[in-house]
């Protein structure tokens, strides 16, 4: 990973740790993936940093019981894997 891609994820993660349990949805943390990167990316790299953060087990989703919109909320390994970075 490139000092830019460590920089997006730690972005991201933070956000997901400002969220709280209440998440947020996918399109929102592409969005902040995008302001990270300071230009906007395409969708492939945007991607591929959730994917790669879904992967490792660093976010989760759940599906919220009042509008049903999928939300992604950090877990304690991304909380981990944030501390680390």
């Amino acid at each position: 990973m490139d000092p830019l891609d460590k920089h997006v994820i730690k972005t991201a993660l933070k956000t997901l740790q400002a969220a709280g349990g209440t998440g947020i949805k996918k399109l929102g943390l592409l969005d902040q993936i995008d302001l990270a990167a300071g230009c906007m990316t395409t969708s492939e790299q945007r991607e591929a940093a959730f994917q790669m953060m879904k992967e490792r087990g660093w976010i989760t989703s759940y599906m919220e019981p009042i509008w049903h919109d999928q939300r992604w909320t950090l877990t304690e390994r991304g909380l981990t894997a944030l501390e680390g970075m």
